[in-house]
């Protein structure tokens, strides 16, 4: 139980590496923009809520059975992050229904900015567990 947290981030770095790195280019090199825009949207929220559920189960993990203050507040701030995320994405998609563009732009690099400090901190968890604990 105590280095469950430790798996989670590891759990979060390898979703977020996999679906960034693998998922969505292929979608968007395989498939036509119509169709990929659908499956997008619909992969998208999931992987925000997943990664936000996993982050947030950590977060009790830790609350509960350790003392580590820095990786609770790592567990919390990839929740909310995700959470964030998760939350804009119905205005991402009605930016880009709505041709606004520029707002689309904004608002999706938000979500790239806030998935890449997820994996960051998540990535920094994984290398500093062992000497922490």
């Amino acid at each position: 139980m105590k280095n469950l947290p430790l798996v989670f981030s590891a759990m979060i770095v390898a979703i977020t590496l996999f679906q960034s790195s693998l998922i969505a280019p292929s979608i968007n090199k395989l498939v036509n923009a119509e169709d990929a825009s659908v499956l997008l949207r619909y992969i998208w929220p999931k992987f925000f809520i997943v990664i936000a559920v996993i982050s947030l189960i950590s977060f009790i993990i830790l609350i509960i059975n350790s003392n580590q203050n820095l990786f609770k507040y790592i567990s919390f701030i990839s929740f909310f992050l995700m959470l964030i995320c998760y939350l804009i994405t119905p205005m991402i998609n009605e930016a880009k229904d709505s041709l606004n563009d520029q707002l689309w732009t904004l608002l999706h690099l938000l979500t790239i900015i806030l998935t890449f400090i997820t994996l960051i901190i998540n990535t920094l968890t994984i290398v500093y567990w062992k000497s922490a604990c």
